[in-house]
């Protein structure tokens, strides 16, 4: 993988809507360099916002996606960080990145360790209803990093992708196995073995074996009462 540019680093801020936290942010972009520590980019409360996501702290989108997205609503300002991204690059999608794919980001080393799955926050920042759902049948969701090893970035920084351990899981085939092919045993026993894979990810492959049963997206997806306790699922979304 050549050296991907970044366009802008975003570090998420919590907006009110209604009477409850959205967990979508009013994202400003990072200026000069600064410190990212295990827990992400210093004051990204996204990254913050659950004890379970600290496995998972940065969140990559493609700015390729956008595109898609002005031409499916054009009424609506899509622009870099729309989708609470941290990372908006050209270049770089989820065929091409694979979970495990340690990256180096000026001093510190990243890890891919998720797709991205959309959820009902933005469905209510753009008064769409059908977004998340829509994202999520698209696969362009996007996806998340550890830190491996935290040190000095910067947006001038570029990504490097420096090893590669799981060319076969790509984040576009993972996507695909989870919502498309979603009790598929083989897909499962792949997630379930992959030890740099989300340990939320790898918990629900082992429930599906287990099971023979798909667990309920609709709180996910749409909100409601049901929306507090599916945060305990744990599997990471915008």
């Amino acid at each position: 993988m050549q050296p991907i540019t970044i366009r802008e680093v975003f570090i998420g801020k919590f907006e009110e809507l209604g009477s409850a936290q959205s967990g979508v942010a009013a994202s400003q972009p990072l200026q000069g360099e600064v410190w990212l520590g295990s827990d992400g980019l210093p004051g990204d409360q996204l990254a913050q916002r659950r004890p379970e996501r600290a496995d998972s702290v940065l969140l990559h989108y493609p700015a390729e996606h956008y595109r898609h997205w002005r031409k499916r609503f054009p009424l609506h300002k899509w622009r870099p960080a729309a989708c609470s991204e941290n990372f908006s690059t050209f270049g770089l999608g989820e065929a091409e990145v694979c979970v495990g794919d340690v990256v180096r980001w000026g001093e510190a080393l990243l890890e891919v360790s998720q797709p991205c799955l959309p959820d009902y926050g933005l469905a209510r920042r753009w008064n769409l209803p059908e977004l998340p759902r829509l994202l999520q049948d698209s696969g362009r969701c996007g996806w998340f990093y550890r830190v491996l090893r935290p040190g000095l970035v910067s947006a001038a920084e570029p990504l490097q992708r420096v090893q590669r351990h799981y060319p076969e899981l790509s984040i576009a085939r993972l996507l695909e196995w989870y919502v498309h092919t979603p009790l598929e045993r083989c897909a499962l026993r792949q997630m379930l073995a992959c030890d740099a894979l989300a340990p939320a990810w790898r918990k629900v492959a082992e429930r599906r074996l287990a099971s023979g049963e798909l667990e309920d997206w609709q709180a996910r997806l749409y909100g409601g009462e049901a929306a507090r306790s599916a945060e305990s699922e744990g599997v990471q979304h915008a």
